[in-house]
């Protein structure tokens, strides 16, 4: 079972309201509940010992999914806001650099990655590529690219941000990437590449 985790890095991200976040948040908890509920169904399910190739079994594996890509999602999405450095420095900047030719070119990509992405954006690290990419994603299970760990995450759901922005997704964007937490992002990235 699953535990919902507590990030209070989230409290001081700027641009955004203490109601947007304690919501988001809010969201989050309820997939992991929701999580925990899939996967004692599947458990049931399992214990059975049998296929069970019908329709319920299928919209229940697809929902498992869909509730853990929901949760570990936010999870990296809400660990990686609030730092206090503006850019990337080290062995981080120097993949970026490497991966996209320069911090700026990056932030353009992530940038217009999101923007086009009905649900997601990250930035991964490529086990076999040695690289680093921008994805999106279309649902909360939408990145399963094998041998890839996303060290980015942002939410581009309307709960996010319509809130404080509308619908201008733009600005939203903007203030998240302003307000990424570069030491986090790099330990997530030393990880990602000690693999």
């Amino acid at each position: 079972m699953l535990e919902p985790k507590t990030f209070a890095s989230i409290a001081g991200v700027e641009a955004l309201s203490a109601n947007t976040m304690a919501q988001h948040h809010k969201l989050y908890r309820g997939y992991v509940e929701k999580y925990n509920e899939l996967a004692e169904k599947l458990l049931t399910l399992h214990a059975r010992g049998r296929l069970a190739l019908d329709p319920d079994t299928e919209s229940l594996k697809v929902d498992v999914t869909f509730a853990l890509g929901a949760v570990k999602n936010h999870e990296l999405y809400f660990d990686i806001l609030g730092g206090e450095a503006h850019e990337p420095t080290g062995e981080l900047k120097a993949a970026i650099e490497s991966s996209f030719h320069s911090v700026t070119r990056f932030m353009i990509d992530l940038k217009q990655t999101a923007i086009m992405a009905r649900s997601w954006a990250w930035t991964a690290y490529d086990h076999t590529e040695k690289k680093l990419f921008n994805f999106q994603g279309d649902t909360h299970n939408g990145l399963p690219v094998w041998g890839a760990t996303p060290i980015i995450a942002v939410d581009l759901y309307g709960h996010a941000y319509y809130y404080d922005f509308g619908n201008n997704k733009v600005a939203y964007i903007d203030t998240i990437l302003a307000n990424l937490n570069w030491a986090r992002i790099a330990e997530r990235f030393a990880a990602a590449r000690a693999q």
